[in-house]
């Protein structure tokens, strides 16, 4: 009877080829149109900046109007989520777990993907994280996929005990380099009902896997995802990390949630997912081109009539502590938003399973969010111009409502409990005063991001963990 890891490197040293190269083509095999890979960027950045410059010189009272009716339609569908959540705190599509027990019938094994790049700063603490679930570790089965070329996070981890439920995935280097393609590449080794994705600076709720569990029992069966709630372990390190933290609170808290009340598809967040292996297989696993293959791959699990709820469980992260790190990560997000709106344009003929209001969502979240960012300046310079008074009006009160939310909502998560940065020093509320200039720094990131999508739309801006001043809080 051949043992477990002489299996493993068998298929590791026999199928590395096959293995990489279905890694990278797994969804573009099923259905090439719903890859980033198939869109043709230079093209379809060209033709954006075409048409925008073109309505602003030809039609700039329409464009205007057009706007204006887009921002009003956005502050309004996030204001109707927002009250949403804040009215129900309970509600059936969401299955609040208060007692946590381990099941006594666990027959499979739970794996566990861990993908590892440039992480010699954070290997210890992903081992002690993991160390710390309360779930039987003789049912676990954790993946860390480390790049084969990657000698500094090998070498780190050779420094450390690794339990025998670890198992250490070397991927071949081939592009692209990205998270989904180790992701996909680590799939050939998955076996299990359940599985897990965890980032490298992850600290997890310790329940979170048998809430996971717990709660993929008591839902329907086409519930095929759970989202955990994700915030920041430095949230009040500086200005900066204060900011992100109080965004994560109002995304995870309220906006995805309320998504979820409102059956509508969410976008999933970057880590602490929680799949059916089946269904995650069905669909085509990660897309390796989309560099927010989470986005992606929450509004494909729709498309294929799924849905997705959220737990109520909580990852601690690393928050980026400068801008530097802060902008390279965000234009990455936002380049992944752009691959996966045109992606879902790709889409129309799948439309008929989601429906007007969960089309429009879609649009809304994804598309227009990122367009919101990239027109900002556009719109101080419309002031400037010659509109007519009707619209200067319209830009007025839509500012006001923009501004009245982005506060109120701030306010309510800084004071109510459900944010880790609260209203009890003066740099909070500094930071409260000054959120609106936060999203100024969305709008730098978004013009990188448009660069980047006509220039390298596949390049992964790896965002630099263990550089937090409290990481040895943490770790102690």
């Amino acid at each position: 009877m051949i043992r477990e890891g002489d299996f493993y490197s068998i298929l590791e040293r026999d199928f590395a080829v096959d293995n990489t190269l279905n890694a990278i083509e797994c969804l573009t095999n099923i259905n090439p149109k719903a890859s980033a890979k198939s869109i043709n960027y230079p093209k379809m950045v060209m033709g954006f900046l075409t048409i925008f410059f073109a309505t602003v010189l030809l039609a700039l009272n329409h464009f205007s109007l057009l706007n204006n009716i887009l921002y009003f339609v956005q502050n309004l569908l996030k204001a109707v989520l927002f009250s949403r959540t804040l009215s129900q705190h309970n509600s059936s599509e969401e299955v609040e777990v208060t007692k946590v027990v381990v099941p006594s019938d666990l027959s499979d094994n739970l794996p566990i993907l861990i993908p590892l790049y440039k992480e010699e700063r954070k290997a210890h603490s992903i081992l002690l994280a993991i160390e710390k679930l309360n779930y039987p570790k003789n049912r676990l089965d954790v993946k860390f996929i480390i790049e084969a070329d990657d000698q500094m996070t090998i070498r780190a981890l050779a420094g450390f005990f690794i339990p025998s439920y670890i198992h250490v995935i070397k991927v071949p280097f081939n592009l692209p380099r990205t998270k989904p393609k180790a992701l996909n590449y680590a799939m050939a080794f998955v076996l299990g009902e359940y599985l897990t994705v965890y980032d490298a600076e992850d600290e997890p709720d310790p329940e979170q896997l048998i809430k996971a569990v717990t709660v993929f029992s008591t839902l329907p069966q086409n519930y095929v995802c759970l989202q955990s709630k994700l915030n920041f372990y430095n949230a009040n390190e500086n200005f900066l990390t204060k900011c992100f933290s109080i965004e994560y609170s109002i995304w995870f808290e309220y906006l995805l949630r309320g998504l979820s009340l409102f059956d509508l598809p969410l976008t999933l967040g970057k880590t602490s997912n929680h799949f059916k292996v089946d269904k995650l297989r069905e669909v085509g696993l990660w897309d390796a081109y989309n560099v927010t293959e989470d986005a992606d791959l929450g509004i494909r699990l729709y498309l294929k009539g799924y849905k997705v709820s959220m737990i109520d469980s909580i990852t601690l992260e690393e928050a980026p502590n400068n801008l530097t790190d802060w902008i390279g990560q965000r234009a990455r997000w936002i380049k992944g938003f752009i691959q996966t709106i045109y992606v879902f344009i790709q889409a129309k003929k799948d439309y008929t399973k989601l429906g007007l209001l969960k089309i429009a969502v879609v649009y809304i979240f994804v598309g227009l969010s990122t367009y919101s960012f990239f027109f900002l300046p556009w719109l101080i310079l419309l002031m400037y111009l010659d509109l007519h008074p009707i619209i200067y009006y319209l830009w007025l009160v839509n500012s006001f409502f923009s501004l009245s939310y982005m506060y109120t909502i701030a306010y309510i998560v800084t004071s109510n409990g459900t944010s880790l940065v609260t209203l009890r020093s003066i740099s909070d509320i500094l930071v409260l005063i000054f959120w609106p200039l936060y999203f100024v720094l969305h709008t730098i990131a978004s013009y990188r991001a448009l660069w980047e999508t006509f220039s390298s739309p596949f390049k992964w801006n790896k965002t630099p963990h263990g550089t937090s001043n409290i990481d040895d809080i943490v770790e102690d």
